[in-house]
């Protein structure tokens, strides 16, 4: 009887951790699977909110430590909803989707913010086979709401989950420690706008790995007071890339530091790898970044650096003063593939604070039949482009004229 128990267990664990279908066990006190239709959630376009928070307070309730949140298959409609902690056991409970979660419609309505959110959680799983449906599209009056963020969490995993048509973002790591997002699909139209696939700000040691993710925005991007961030496996595209930023919009922002993305392939974005920050910006730091074994196809903008980034002419009176975010040990290494503009390399840092130990390592880019030009523009030490092929490189200015290539 003993074995028995424990192979039973130990199939448990599996299915759950393994983001396989769990069913069939009982509820209670001390442990269990929690099922949201077991508290009253039913497929349909009926708001389930309240069930799915009285199933939440259910399963973190739990004294066990071994609960788990279950939504089965089906469709389901839920408003803006949060699960927040501490949970009893210490450790969240386990958030199985195994069915297609939507907004509710008609007297339901969702803010600014964000519609599914876990917060103030240790050691949360939240995974399965189902699919997180924003509803957003290409509607422009629908608000800019991230579909799932995650806001002070510790050592916790989003795992295997498919996420379409954000009507913002589609995930959000905030104000969190130790954090993995990995074999995640993610996508929405190329021309939704502010739909980023994996957005992280004010975190430290988040990993994101082996997902798919195409949108109308960055596929994945990194935001004020983040580091130690390592972005691996990730295919991008289509969207507008790989992004460091935006910063120096807001007085008082935490550095940037410690950033690797590593083997990547971008795809048919409208930039590759990018770091950018708002002119006339109060004082930041943007440190120790690296972007390594990258592969480009088809990307309109390889490599930029821009500090002057200023989207939709929505800088007014700062749009001519220089930002002053001061960029430091970037390396761009090994990265490979075809560029659709014949500017390939973008650094156009800021005329206040000049990039510093930028360094271009291994860039082996094609135009199509021309060679790729490259823009420098207030480097500190204008940085040597080391490629297999040196003399397919023209160095140009703004204007697209030649310059000598040992000139800022």
């Amino acid at each position: 009887m003993t074995t028995v128990l424990k192979v039973y267990f130990t199939l448990y664990l599996f299915a759950v951790l393994g983001g396989g279908h769990v069913h069939g066990y009982s509820n209670g006190p001390g442990g269990g699977v929690y099922d949201v239709t077991e508290y009253g959630a039913t497929p349909g376009s009926e708001d389930n909110k309240d069930a799915f928070v009285a199933a939440w307070r259910a399963a973190c309730g739990s004294t066990a430590g071994n609960a788990t949140l279950l939504v089965p298959e089906g469709t389901f409609a839920v408003g803006a909803v949060e699960f927040s902690g501490p949970c009893k056991s210490g450790d969240a409970p386990v958030v199985l989707i195994d069915g297609v979660l939507r907004p509710c419609t008609g007297g339901c309505r969702l803010s600014d913010d964000a519609w599914i959110t876990f917060s103030a959680l240790t050691n949360l799983l939240v995974t399965g086979a189902g699919t997180l449906d924003g509803q957003g599209g290409v509607e422009k009056n629908k608000p800019k709401t991230t579909t799932l963020e995650l806001d002070g969490v510790a050592n916790s995993t989003v795992r295997g989950l498919r996420f379409v048509d954000s009507r913002g973002f589609h995930v959000s790591v905030h104000r969190s420690s130790r954090v993995a997002a990995e074999g995640l699909h993610i996508h929405a139209p190329a021309t939704s706008r502010n739909t980023d696939g994996i957005h992280v700000g004010f975190s430290s040691h988040v990993h994101i790995t082996d997902s798919v993710i195409g949108t109308g925005d960055d596929c994945v991007s990194v935001g004020p007071g983040s580091t130690d961030v390592v972005v691996t496996g990730v295919a991008c595209g289509p969207g507008h890339g790989i992004s460091v930023g935006s910063l120096g919009r807001e007085e008082g922002e935490a550095e940037v530091r410690g950033l690797v993305i590593r083997n990547c392939t971008v795809r048919g974005t409208t930039n590759g790898l990018r770091i950018k920050t708002w002119p006339g910006s109060p004082p930041g730091l943007a440190s120790n970044i690296t972007f390594e074994d990258i592969t480009m196809a088809n990307v309109a903008n390889p490599i930029v650096i821009d500090q002057s980034y200023c989207p939709h002419d929505r800088c007014g009176d700062d749009a001519d003063k220089p930002s002053l975010v001061q960029i430091s040990d970037v390396t761009f290494r090994r990265i490979e593939g075809t560029s659709s503009s014949k500017v390939a390399v973008q650094l156009r840092c800021s005329q206040e604070r000049p990039c510093i130990g930028v360094r271009l390592d291994g860039v082996n880019l094609r135009c199509g039949d021309q060679p790729c030009h490259t823009q420098f523009a207030n480097v500190r030490g204008t940085p040597a482009l080391e490629a297999p092929a040196p003399g397919l490189w023209v160095p140009v200015d703004q204007d697209g004229r030649p310059v000598p290539s040992d000139t800022e």
